[in-house]
C-alpha cells in the first residue's frame, strides 16, 4: 500500500504545483504573466495601455490593489492622483461586457502588479 501511495503522492504534488503556476509566462498583448495565482485570476485582457484582469468569482467582492513600478517589485511609482497604490473594484454588471473584470488600469509602466488580502496575486511585466 505505501508503495502505491507514495508514487501517488507525488503526481499529486505536481499537479498543484502546475495548477498554480498556470498563466505565467503567458503573453497578453505587450505584456507577460512573470506571476499568476490562477485561484484568483482567470484572464488578462490588455487594449492599448488599457489592463483589465478577470478574477474567480469568488473575489469578485474584494478589493485589489494596484502598484506600478520599472523594476521587478522594486521601486514603485505614484499614479496621477499622487498615491502609491490604487484600489480597484471589479465589475459587477454587463457594463462594456467585463463583468467579472477589475476596473480599467492604464499605464505605461513596465511592472503591473495587482493585490489582494495582502497577497501578490498577479505581475505583469511590459515586454513590447
Amino acid at each position: 500500500m505505501r508503495k502505491v501511495l507514495l508514487p501517488l503522492l507525488l503526481v499529486l504534488l505536481c499537479f498543484c504545483v502546475t495548477m498554480t503556476r498556470a498563466g505565467e509566462g503567458d503573453d497578453y498583448g505587450p505584456f507577460t504573466a512573470v506571476k499568476m495565482d490562477s485561484g484568483v485570476v482567470r484572464d488578462v485582457v490588455v487594449e492599448d495601455n488599457d489592463i483589465y484582469v478577470k478574477v474567480a468569482e469568488t473575489y469578485w467582492n474584494e478589493e485589489f490593489i494596484v502598484k506600478i513600478s520599472n523594476d521587478y517589485m522594486a521601486n514603485y511609482r505614484q499614479w496621477l492622483n499622487g498615491s502609491w497604490e490604487m484600489p480597484m473594484k471589479v465589475y459587477q454588471s454587463q457594463q462594456k461586457n467585463k463583468q467579472g473584470y477589475t476596473y480599467r488600469v492604464n499605464t505605461a509602466a513596465r511592472f503591473v502588479e495587482y493585490w489582494t488580502g495582502g497577497k501578490l496575486v498577479l505581475v505583469l511585466e511590459r515586454v513590447r
